[in-house]
């Protein structure tokens, strides 16, 4: 071969090479969207489904953040490596160059770069502002910040996925002991009840619906919110009263023949239960019963749960000369039939 055909040979090479070069590059750069969509969806998408762990949701969010800053970055490297190619082949095949410099702004150069960056931007700062609000919302329970009352805090911020599972059961269902305890000590005429953390509403709608004149006593604005909507019978009142003093009931003057509390005794703090019975007492007409479920488990400071025992119960309600009477029991859930002494 002459020198002018090695010569020849070598541009060649030269230009298949930088020309598969640039074509790889070309496809990197057109994939980068849809690995930020894949990357940033799928992280959003896990951020909701994990809504009672608030750290593993920072980490989610911060992860879509980073990604996409990092591909940020990565579209300045690929633009920069393949304007050397496209300079190369400027200089080296003038004539099979063509540099489509556009003069509108939907043509000019940069715009496809500017375009796929000015999106991951958005993606970034809306997954840092999704971790903000993350952080900020549920601070106590990331920072581990306990507030007055963190048993309200958390029916607060849980309050839509709470409601999906009481309201997965019936009355019926939830509370069978319940039913027996009203047919056997109320058989005549509608009964005067008070629910004591009432949640959405499922077992007051129940007493309503059956002619009972019913007080649902509810201190999460969140879950009344829901209760409300669901169940909006006006034969329930609701009020936003809490124990363990039930101040505003106990103002009202009124007393009831049944008093509930189911999935309650075990957010009112130890110190606070003998003055919650006695409250409690106060608020029963004479005969009156008071139905009290007990969760049996470990503590949880973060959702305000305290260890209850039935021994404990027991003696608190000796000292009230109040009887208690075991009716039945679920798993962890006991039921209770609490009725004033003689």
């Amino acid at each position: 071969m002459t020198s002018e055909e090695i010569e020849h040979e070598m541009h060649k090479a030269a230009f298949d090479q930088n020309h598969a070069s640039f074509r790889s590059l070309n496809q990197q750069m057109w994939q980068i969207p849809l690995i930020s969509m894949t990357l940033t969806g799928g992280l959003w998408f896990g951020v909701s489904r994990v809504e009672d762990f608030p750290l593993f949701q920072l980490a989610l969010l911060f992860l879509a953040a980073a990604g996409n800053g990092a591909l940020f970055v990565i579209i300045l490297r690929l633009r920069f490596v393949m304007e050397q190619h496209l300079i190369w082949l400027e200089k080296t095949y003038p004539a099979g160059y063509v540099s489509a410099k556009g003069t509108d702004w939907y043509n000019k150069p940069l715009l496809v770069r500017t375009l796929f960056q000015s999106m991951l931007c958005l993606a970034a700062v809306l997954s840092l502002i999704l971790m903000g609000v993350t952080a900020w919302t549920s601070r106590e329970e990331v920072f581990g910040i306990m507030s007055q009352d963190p048993a309200l805090t958390y029916y607060e911020q849980h309050a839509a996925s709470l409601a999906d599972g009481y309201e997965a059961l019936s009355l019926e269902t939830a509370h069978p002991a319940l039913l027996t305890l009203i047919n056997e000590h109320f058989a005549n005429g509608p009964l005067a009840v008070l629910d004591v953390g009432a949640g959405t509403g499922r077992d007051a709608s129940w007493f309503a619906a059956n002619g009972h004149r019913i007080v649902a006593i509810e201190p999460s604005e969140a879950m009344q919110t829901i209760g409300r909507r669901l169940h909006p019978s006006p034969e329930i009142e609701w009020r936003q009263d809490s124990l363990p003093r039930l101040a505003e009931t106990r103002a009202s003057g009124e007393t009831f023949d049944l008093i509930i509390l189911s999935a309650v005794w075990m957010h009112v703090k130890p110190d606070d239960r003998q003055q919650a019975l006695e409250t409690l007492a106060s608020l029963l007409k004479p005969g009156g019963r008071i139905y009290l479920t007990l969760r049996i488990g470990p503590s949880e400071p973060a959702r305000g749960i305290y260890r209850v025992s039935e021994e404990a119960l027991q003696d608190q309600l000796a000292e009230l000369s109040l009887d208690a009477e075991k009716l039945d029991e679920q798993a962890d859930l006991l039921a209770y039939d609490r009725k004033m002494a003689r």
